[in-house]
């Protein structure tokens, strides 16, 4: 297992500086003054709030302790990468107020029906991949598989601010996924699943935007009228 975990640092190390690069023009590179922040999206002036910050700083936690969990297996530290995944509940706990914060601050700013439905398409995925990954704790090849994954749902809000098709890199990833494995253990059941459970929430995205706009219309006068 270590020698395929060799890799997992700096995987998570180049995402979570894609991600910075992404949100520079909104958000790090106004650090810590946050003042005349345009979006990218739309280029208009955008208030950066408490909850914003929250936000910003749960996701950036997180992204750091999948950055550290793979050193901790590599240097052995078993004892303190069981303990940073104990964490890991609450700070998982803490995204999902940061997300529900942050989803309902934009919506009640201003309707926005395609970023709420790439919204219920991020978070389940992004929930699911975490909870394969702990439902797999004790098979450590699946563990490590699943957390790989779940960083996938980050793509779709931080290219959106490049006017990249996130889901479409993400599919590149499924790729490049399948043919890593293929060169190395060949454990693809793990990504099967994963894929299967992708393909599930994408479908019901494509629901949502394509096949049944009222529901979503009617989700978010449920929630944000």
């Amino acid at each position: 297992m270590g020698k395929t975990y060799r890799y997992y640092p700096y995987y998570f190390a180049l995402f979570l500086v894609g991600i910075v690069a992404c949100f520079f023009q909104s958000y790090f590179g106004h650090i810590p003054r946050f003042e005349n922040v345009i979006s990218p999206i739309g280029n208009v002036p955008i208030t950066i709030t408490g909850v914003t910050h929250f936000h910003a700083i749960m996701l950036t936690v997180w992204l750091l302790m999948l950055v550290v969990q793979p050193v901790l297996i590599l240097r052995k530290k078993l004892a303190w990468h069981r303990l940073l995944g104990k964490v890991s509940y609450g700070v998982i706990g803490l995204i999902v107020v940061s997300l529900l914060l942050i989803i309902y601050q934009e919506q009640t700013r201003e309707k926005n029906l395609p970023v709420l439905a790439a919204s219920l398409f991020d978070v389940p995925t992004f929930l699911g991949f975490y909870g394969l990954a702990i439902y797999y704790r004790k098979k450590p090849a699946y563990h490590a598989r699943f957390m790989l994954m779940s960083v996938l749902p980050f793509l779709d809000p931080a290219l959106a601010r490049l006017n990249l098709p996130g889901v479409f890199v993400q599919w590149g990833f499924w790729v490049a996924f399948f043919g890593f494995e293929f060169f190395n253990r060949k454990l693809y059941r793990p990504w099967l699943i994963g894929l299967g459970y992708y393909a599930l929430n994408l479908a019901n995205l494509i629901y949502l935007t394509m096949v049944n706009q009222p529901m979503l219309d009617r989700i978010w006068h449920l929630f944000f009228s």
